[in-house]
């Protein structure tokens, strides 16, 4: 019986090459896309290290200095002036002793002095007391702070005056989270920036 020889090429290692190491198959689990991803991101950042302050450290700065621009204020000032005259020190004194006293800063001036520093808008409304005891209000009512001090002083006066509420009310200051500017602002730049990364 005659048997056939199959003379195979056999193939001889180099001698200076080391054998390489069988790594194991790679699976594709559940978050291997994202973990690419996300090495690729880190990757990005390293390459251009200019966009960590754009997209982590410009975001908060633009958030704290919009929120100090734009905080939460005390109550204005009404700042008026009194003609000098005989019922100047009167109406002063009405106004310093008024229960909105702390919101009221009140000067008497002569009438050439009382009337420029309104009309530089020094002051929110100018007083005059006439002889018959009635009072003149000097406003501009294209300032809205003038029209609301002229509202305010009349009503502080009439009561100084003796004028009675007919009704009685109470008042209650609430302030609910996400009213101030600074509450809206943030998830507004959140939203910005998650825009941004998806386009």
């Amino acid at each position: 019986m005659a048997t056939t020889e199959t003379n195979a090429p056999t193939l001889h290692a180099d001698e200076d090459q080391q054998p390489q190491p069988i790594l194991p198959a790679r699976r594709n689990g559940r978050w291997t896309g994202y973990r690419h991803l996300l090495w690729a991101r880190i990757l990005e950042l390293k390459r251009e290290p200019e966009v960590v302050f754009w997209v982590f450290i410009f975001p908060l700065l633009l958030a704290a200095g919009l929120g100090i621009a734009f905080r939460n204020k005390p109550a204005d000032i009404t700042s008026v002036v009194v003609i000098a005259g005989s019922g100047a020190q009167k109406t002063l004194a009405m106004l310093q002793n008024s229960p909105s006293h702390s919101t009221v800063r009140a000067t008497v001036l002569n009438r050439d002095a009382a009337l420029k520093a309104f009309h530089f808008g020094k002051f929110d409304l100018a007083i005059e007391s006439n002889p018959d005891g009635s009072y003149t209000f000097y406003y501009d009512p294209a300032r809205p702070e003038s029209v609301l001090s002229r509202a305010e002083i009349d009503a502080t006066l009439q009561s100084a005056a003796g004028r009675k509420d007919a009704l009685t009310t109470s008042s209650q200051s609430s302030s609910e989270p996400g009213s101030r500017y600074i509450d809206f602002l943030i998830p507004g730049l959140l939203g910005m920036n998650l825009m941004n990364s998806g386009m």
